[in-house]
């Protein structure tokens, strides 16, 4: 029995890990079965951590981890390194990019998403995503040259442009970089010999609020933190097209910038619905209470490319944390299935979230409780670090 796993992220690899870990407990009493973890890249992307590397707060490889030593002990997994370019799943089989083909008998999609830009005219062709380690190294290593531009300048107009980052999207992207971008601008402005009133920070969402998955209490703090730091918020403001170096928004008005950072949402893969498997509206495939993919018997998903219903609250959000136990669970499923046990019903936890806002700041409600300030920012980083120790 053959177990294929797309995808490596936080869902893809607790699955992966799990699934290791039971199957080897049970000495027998399930069928022999291997797991094939595919992925891109030969790293784990810790991508909370995504906008440390982006401002330069981590050093470079921090926030990836080398499967090679999260994998060094699991005997079942077989890491497979390549891109998945088709999903066929009436011969249990998926596509790489290279023409390989790989059989499978039970199939977990765990692709993550890719960066919506909304149709919104040269939004993909004139900004920057923040969803991978590449794109992290890319962004940081823009705003370092933009910056060493402006200090060559003499026009004060083509300065401004140069030290100037427009961040489109208030959710948790958005707001943590905007809050380590005003952190890292004082420092590039002293090493580039740059004043550092020149610098400015815009964070623009379309809504009226700021990480709308806590509410109203939680965009009253992050505005009077970033505001505090020197970001200026602009809620209800719509981009409408994006050229090199422009944001064109609501009422005609432009905003012009070097550093354009397009946070404004996900959608699935594209590959999830040419499979023929139901998607929703953001291509998100659609599951059932089992994480199961709708009419799929043995393939199922979790993460940011899966729309899971949230008894009836719509659907649960594409945070780390529950990708992780959705991870686990789709895990538990197939070793119950395997052994001709019934599975359990995914049931969100809904532990709560924590956002920071720059390296002293943090914003979440774990458990329930709110929680600002220091405290927040030492609760994010403490189970940043729990994870790491749960890897290596």
């Amino acid at each position: 029995m053959n177990i294929l796993i797309l995808g490596a992220g936080y869902a893809g690899l607790r699955a992966a890990l799990d699934l290791d870990s039971m199957l080897r407990e049970r000495n027998g009493s399930a069928p022999p079965a291997s797991i094939t973890l595919l992925d891109q890249n030969p790293y784990h992307q810790l991508v909370q951590e995504l906008h440390l590397t982006a401002t330069a707060a981590i050093h470079t490889r921090e926030a990836i981890i080398e499967f090679e030593r999260i994998l060094r002990r699991r005997s079942l997994v077989l890491l497979r390194q390549g891109r998945a370019s088709r999903i066929e799943p009436l011969q249990r089989q998926v596509l790489l990019d290279d023409g390989t083909a790989l059989a499978y008998d039970w199939l977990i999609i765990a692709l993550g998403a890719q960066t919506s830009y909304g149709n919104v005219p040269g939004a993909r062709e004139h900004s920057f995503a923040l969803r991978t380690f590449d794109e992290a190294i890319r962004l940081r290593d823009h705003i370092r040259n933009c910056f060493a531009e402006a200090a060559k300048t003499s026009d004060e107009t083509e300065k401004r442009r140069f030290v100037t980052v427009a961040i489109v999207g208030g959710g948790y992207t958005g707001c943590q970089f905007a809050g380590e971008m005003a952190a890292w601008a004082p420092q590039l402005s002293e090493e580039f010999g740059l004043a550092r009133n020149e610098a400015r920070i815009a964070l623009l969402d379309r809504s009226p609020v700021l990480l709308k998955q806590f509410g109203q209490w939680a965009t009253a703090e992050a505005e009077r933190v970033l505001d505090r730091r020197g970001v200026s918020v602009y809620l209800n403001t719509a981009v409408e097209r994006v050229e090199p170096g422009a944001l064109y928004v609501s009422e005609g008005r432009v905003l012009r910038a070097k550093t354009i950072v397009w946070a404004g949402g996900i959608r699935g893969p594209a590959l999830l619905a040419e499979a023929g498997l139901p998607t929703d509206q953001f291509g998100r495939v659609l599951v059932d209470r089992y994480l199961r993919v709708q009419n799929q018997a043995r393939v199922f998903a979790a993460g940011d490319c899966a729309a899971i219903p949230d008894q009836g609250n719509g659907t649960v959000p594409a945070t780390a944390s529950y990708a992780m136990r959705q991870g686990s669970h789709m895990a538990e499923t197939i070793v119950a299935e395997l052994e001709g046990r019934a599975p359990a019903v995914y049931e969100p936890l809904k532990l709560g979230e924590l956002v920071s806002l720059g390296p002293n700041d943090g914003v979440g409600d774990p458990l329930g409780f709110r929680v600002y300030g220091p405290p927040a920012l030492l609760m994010k980083k403490g189970i940043e670090a729990w994870y790491r120790s749960t890897l290596e």
